[in-house]
């Protein structure tokens, strides 16, 4: 699809009255034809060149329609002398005109029904559509593509949007939606009215018109991406993609409804791990994920020594292991609480959650004493490139070091900031006579 680019949104004072009601229900309705994207209204104008803002007389302006991956132009112009009247289309394919006497609302338009507007653009991109279809008749393997759609089960017309853009040399582009059942699947994610409207894209490009060969690309919104997790980048194997169009298309179904049952299975899993923990460290609670059941944090304390546990959990949860960060209350290094993170204690994917309990609980216990222990010890940083491990410890005197420290880091690293994940566990270490100790 195109890429977004940043525009400023019109203000919708500067129009005429009669006007500005349409182009607020329209607003308020962005969403026409499949694509996730909003329609957007641009470049404000009246129709004399004594514009001035605060007479509000703006009568014609420009919608932008995402369609088909692309965005369609069009021209709106009202009239200030006639508010009855209604508008004219002008669109920027010179290829299509608006048939005024075959749209209802058009005909029927009446300038005190707000949404006049809303339904008329839906009208015409119905028409618009129709003229994209009968210039892809004019190539046969296309409209062979086309046509074997309908076979797929629940398939209809509502389900796509053909562009056929005028030079020959622009591909051929099919949106597609694709009939993935999230909500029934993973029901606790999809329960807003909005989600509605959360379904998967294929964006289909033919760059030959002579040839059904063809590249693909899924959409995805974001939060479904997260569900899944998966990005738009995800591809179907090479054999896949030399199949004809539809047999493409029931692969990429199954493998969404795979990943959706997998993200539920380990969705039931985290919130059973969830409710075994809130349930054992109750009043320990300081927050948690109720969503996605990602993270939680505790206060604990051992004897008078308090600390704060971050459980996470990653993403391929139950099978990768929980991460438990201890979090100093009582030192900070650089504005940041003093924490180490722990993942390699003892932990099995196959076990009762009754059991990942008490053994998490036992290497709690266990581990604090150490924890408090090298709560003010020393300052470590390890930088890990691939296998490559290179572990600095530094003492830790007084803030004044502060600097000194930084100017290390930035020889050890040295403009590759980029490839090399950095791991900041800080302690602190009390001064004695003030000489530093190396470790």
């Amino acid at each position: 699809m195109e890429e977004d680019k940043e525009r400023e949104k019109v203000d919708t004072s500067v129009l005429a009255p009669h006007v500005r009601k349409h182009v607020e229900v329209l607003l308020a309705q962005p969403i026409i034809g499949l694509c996730h994207r909003e329609v957007e209204v641009l470049n404000p104008k009246p129709s004399f060149p004594s514009y001035d803002k605060e007479n509000s007389n703006c009568d014609r302006f420009q919608i932008v329609i995402p369609y088909a991956g692309m965005r369609i132009e069009c021209m709106v112009v009202f009239q200030s002398s006639g508010p009855e009247c209604p508008p004219d289309f002008v669109f920027s394919d010179s290829r299509f005109f608006v048939p005024i006497d075959q749209i209802e609302a058009l005909c029927s338009w009446d300038v005190h029904k707000s949404d006049g507007l809303l339904k008329v653009m839906k009208e015409i991109m119905q028409f618009y559509k129709k003229k994209q279809i009968q210039e892809l008749d004019r190539y046969e393997h296309l409209s062979f593509e086309y046509l074997c759609l309908f076979q797929l089960q629940n398939f209809n017309e509502d389900d796509i949007e053909i562009l056929v853009p005028s030079d020959p040399e622009s591909p051929v582009l099919f949106l597609i939606r694709l009939p993935a059942d999230f909500r029934h699947i993973l029901p606790d994610f999809y329960q807003e009215e909005s989600d509605l409207g959360d379904y998967p894209l294929l964006l289909v490009s033919f760059p030959n018109r002579d040839s059904s060969r063809s590249c693909q690309r899924l959409y995805l919104t974001k939060k479904t991406q997260l569900i899944l997790g998966m990005d738009e980048s995800f591809q179907l194997p090479d054999e896949v993609n030399d199949n004809y169009l539809t047999r493409y298309i029931i692969a990429l179904e199954d493998e969404l409804k795979t990943k959706a049952e997998l993200a539920a299975s380990r969705y039931e899993r985290r919130r059973m791990y969830f409710t075994q923990f809130l349930s054992h460290f109750h009043r320990c609670v300081v927050e948690y994920d109720v969503l996605y059941f990602s993270s939680m944090t505790l206060m604990l304390r051992e004897d008078d020594f308090h600390f704060i546990l971050e459980i996470n959990l990653p993403d391929d949860f139950p099978m990768g292991t929980p991460a438990l960060v201890f979090r100093s209350i009582y030192h900070t290094f650089m504005g940041d609480p003093i924490a180490v993170a722990v993942d390699n204690y003892p932990y099995s994917p196959t076990w009762s959650m009754q059991k990942v309990l008490e053994e998490t609980v036992k290497f709690i216990e266990e581990y604090v004493h150490l924890f408090r222990q090298d709560d003010g010890s020393f300052c470590y940083v390890e930088y890990n490139i691939e296998s490559l491990v290179i572990k600095l410890c530094l003492p830790y005197v007084s803030r004044r070091k502060t600097d000194e420290r930084e100017g290390i880091l930035d020889e050890i690293d040295p403009g590759v900031s980029k490839h090399v994940k950095i791991m900041l566990i800080v302690q602190s270490m009390e001064a004695q006579n003030g000489d530093e100790k190396k470790h």
